[in-house]
């Protein structure tokens, strides 16, 4: 009984370690920059937006005929605020395009490869199948 389990784990133990694997670990890269670039850009739009409307309004509040000191300093506060949301959206616009630009630039593929094995006393050529990702900088 000892051998046959001896025997069974000597049998089951190259066959497991020698199977294919069914699930894909290899990461969509060129997917990956592109989401990672559409949501740099929509929120670098946000910002931009946001920083628009903040100046408006803070101009609509501080310029008006009934407008008193209180007003004009949150209306300027408001406006400030607006022009560095505008300012940031800048770097997001920046980062969105050069992720896009990477994207374009990543490319996956599968070849074959050749490799030099020994057998018997001469040389053969033996082909197996590579993945290869590139990513350019």
């Amino acid at each position: 009984m000892k051998k046959n389990i001896f025997y069974f784990l000597l049998l089951a133990i190259p066959a497991a370690s020698f199977c294919q694997q069914t699930n894909d670990t290899v990461p969509s890269i060129k997917t990956d920059y592109l989401v990672k670039s559409k949501n740099q850009k929509t929120a670098a739009w946000i910002l931009l937006g946001g920083g628009a409307a903040l100046i408006g309004t803070g101009f609509l509040i501080g310029d008006s005929k009934n407008s008193t000191f209180d007003d004009a300093v949150n209306g300027a506060f408001l406006g400030a605020i607006g022009t560095l949301s505008t300012i940031g959206s800048i770097p997001l616009f920046i980062a969105s395009g050069k992720n896009k630009r990477r994207a374009m630039k990543t490319t996956t593929f599968i070849k074959m490869e050749t490799a030099p094995s020994f057998q018997g006393q001469s040389y053969i050529q033996n082909s197996y199948p590579a993945f290869s990702v590139n990513i350019t900088f």
